[in-house]
C-alpha cells in the first residue's frame, strides 16, 4: 500500500525552492570581521611603533658622533685619489678595447680576402 502522507510530503519537497542559509548568524559574522579588522590595525600600529623607534635612535647616534675637519679632508683626498685611479684604469681598458677592435677588424678583412682567393682557385 501507498502511504498518502509521504507522497504529499515528497511532492511538497520537490516543488519548493531552496536557498543557502548561512551557518553563523549575522551578528557573529560582523563580530568576526570586526575582530579581524582590530587585529590588523593593532599589528599595523605595532609595526609602525617599531619602525619609528628604530629610526628615532639613528639621529641620536649621528648627533653624538664628532667629526674633525682634518678627517673630512683626508677622506676627501682619499676619495679623489680613488676616482683618479679609476679614471686612469678605465682609460687604459678603453685603449686596450679599441686596439683589440682594430685588430679584429684587420683580421676579418684578411679572412675575407683569403676566402675570396680560395674561391677563385676552384
Amino acid at each position: 500500500m501507498v502511504d498518502l502522507r509521504s507522497a504529499r510530503a515528497a511532492g511538497g519537497l520537490t516543488q519548493r525552492t531552496y536557498a543557502l542559509q548561512p551557518v553563523r548568524s549575522r551578528s557573529v559574522r560582523i563580530a568576526l570581521w570586526a575582530g579581524v579588522a582590530v587585529c590588523g590595525v593593532a599589528l599595523g600600529a605595532a609595526g609602525m611603533g617599531w619602525y619609528a623607534s628604530q629610526h628615532a635612535i639613528l639621529p641620536a647616534q649621528c648627533a653624538s658622533l664628532t667629526v674633525s675637519p682634518d678627517g673630512v679632508q683626508a677622506e676627501l683626498e682619499r676619495t679623489r685619489l680613488a676616482l683618479a685611479q679609476e679614471s686612469t684604469a678605465r682609460a687604459a681598458v678603453q685603449k686596450a678595447a679599441d686596439a683589440s677592435a682594430a685588430e679584429v677588424s684587420r683580421l676579418n678583412t684578411e679572412l675575407l680576402f683569403l676566402r675570396g682567393q680560395s674561391q677563385k682557385r676552384r
